[in-house]
């Protein structure tokens, strides 16, 4: 799983007047590298859009925590710019209600798409930016607040979500990642953290066929192969 962040100033979202709850704009950009040194490129999310799969609208990445969505998307589409779409949030919710606001204000930084990728869609520069050609799934587009409150915030993570997201990492460096959004460790210390987890040996059965650590390090231990 990987966290796009896109700010506000780059959304160029649209409020409906007489409808309060929903909003259309960006939810990613093409071609702008990211803090992470990754672009988007166009037609990256063509085959999410083919898929017609849902995609919802959290707030800080909330499905992390086990939080409910409070919306989707609809109409999604690319143009020359990145992927736009339509939102409408259901606002009885508090979070929703809350979210909307903030980003109406201008109170958060912007929006963020959870997206998962795979190798042989990634292209890697030698200067080490990567380009990614296409998104093989978009989780959602979340309301985010300052990237690193987002992460701080991030807590409490129910373990199948977690261990989901983990098992369709790509990477040592997108279990990393995770950490780092799912439990507000630093870079330091996911990167100690999932260096400690591969030079652990399981001896015997110790753990549960279903412990999630056990298959956190069984995770690891194959991306590590």
């Amino acid at each position: 799983m990987e966290l796009k962040n896109l700010l506000l100033s780059d959304c160029q979202l649209k409020f409906a007047q007489d409808k309060p709850g929903r909003f259309a704009g960006y939810g990613s950009v093409f071609g702008v590298k990211d803090s992470q040194a990754d672009i988007v490129m166009p037609g990256a999310y063509a085959d999410v859009i083919k898929s017609g799969d849902p995609v919802q609208v959290y707030v800080n990445h909330g499905w992390l925590r086990g939080d409910l969505p409070v919306g989707k998307w609809e109409n999604l589409q690319e143009d020359s710019i990145g992927l736009k779409g339509d939102a409408g949030l259901q606002m009885e919710m508090p979070a929703a209600l809350n979210g909307y606001w903030a980003l109406r204000g201008g109170l958060v930084d912007g929006l963020s798409v959870g997206i998962y990728t795979r190798p042989n869609d990634v292209e890697r520069r030698q200067d080490g930016t990567r380009l990614i050609h296409r998104v093989h799934r978009l989780k959602e587009i979340s309301i985010v607040d300052t990237p690193a409150n987002a992460q701080a915030r991030v807590l409490d993570v129910k373990g199948a979500d977690l261990l989901e997201a983990i098992e369709e990492a790509a990477t040592l460096q997108e279990v990393e990642q995770l950490l780092r959004d799912a439990a507000g460790l630093s870079k330091r210390a996911a990167t100690a953290l999932v260096a400690r987890i591969k030079s652990v040996t399981l001896l015997g059965d110790p753990a549960a066929p279903d412990d999630p650590m056990k298959q956190l390090v069984e995770r690891i231990n194959r991306l590590a192969a």
